[in-house]
């Protein structure tokens, strides 16, 4: 993380690498898919043999007779790695490989060489924002087809690769993947909030809290007006957020703008000190120039 400097967007960077998107994400992915959880068993940060190397999600198919109505998961086969990239950050070429790699290493610890040969493996990669350079790149070599809003399928590789643009998907029909946003509305909150209130299974209620959790870390501001405007928003909220935590979470967010300010104010002041200091010395110059002593 990096230190504390006079620049507002240094600031902005360290709160939000607070927000812990990953677990977020395989939650909101486990209740995308969770009519189907009996089906499914999941593996979150997954390790690659001995190497500090670790898969983001892995949904393994334990019954491969079932049919999966997702269109996320509809390509599914026996075993489906995501790889998932927080709002902002990159998905380039080079994630594109790193995820092949991951799918190959993981086929590589198959125990005969009968499994190997079986390619039984998806590869899936998440993130908000369309990788429009990525997706033109392998379009140059690859088949690309765009199956819906959101979702690019890849064929001609190894293994049937998808892209999902979470940004694009339809906030109905996925309302807790989509729900990972900094951006998220009004709108879309009451629905995230009915949804949760739907829920009676206990371990979609907790993949429910930890997707409420992160996308009222990443929309601090709208959150903080609902909680204080106290409407039935705000009761529903106060179900699923713990007050005191959310009370934190505030006051998280209050202190680092009164910093955010004050750093703003320091550079202000620095800038004038600056300019001052060199009219001085422009002073001293002309002074100099004209052979009058200091």
């Amino acid at each position: 993380m990096q230190s504390r400097v006079n620049n507002n967007t240094i600031i902005i960077l360290e709160i939000e690498d607070k927000i812990q998107w990953h677990p977020a994400f395989c939650s909101a992915m486990e209740l995308e898919l969770r009519e189907y959880k009996k089906y499914l068993r999941y593996e979150r940060e997954h390790n690659l043999g001995k190497m500090p190397l670790k898969i983001d999600f892995l949904v393994i198919r334990k019954n491969p007779s079932v049919t999966i109505k997702n269109d996320i998961g509809d390509f599914f086969l026996g075993n489906n790695i995501f790889e998932y990239k927080s709002p902002g950050d990159d998905m380039n070429i080079g994630t594109f490989y790193k995820a092949l790699s991951y799918a190959c290493l993981y086929k590589s610890e198959a125990g005969n060489v009968s499994e190997i040969l079986n390619m039984d493996i998806t590869v899936s990669l998440v993130r908000e924002q369309k990788p429009v350079i990525l997706l033109e790149q392998l379009a140059e070599k690859y088949e690309v087809i765009k199956k819906s809003d959101g979702i690019y399928r890849i064929s001609g590789l190894l293994f049937p690769i998808q892209i999902l643009a979470t940004g694009e998907l339809d906030p109905k029909t996925h309302v807790w993947v989509t729900s990972l946003t900094r951006t998220i509305d009004r709108i879309r909150t009451q629905r995230l909030l009915n949804s949760c209130s739907e829920l009676e299974d206990d371990e979609d209620r907790r993949n429910a809290d930890s997707v409420v959790n992160v996308t009222s870390e990443a929309n601090i501001e709208l959150f903080k007006r609902m909680i204080q405007e106290g409407d039935q928003m705000c009761e529903e909220l106060k179900e699923m957020l713990a007050p005191e935590i959310m009370e934190f979470k505030i006051r998280l967010a209050d202190k680092d703008a009164k910093l955010a300010d004050k750093d703003a104010r320091l550079a202000d002041k620095d800038a004038r000190l600056a300019d001052k200091d060199a009219e001085i010395a422009k002073l001293k110059k002309m002074l100099t120039d004209a052979g009058i002593k200091i």
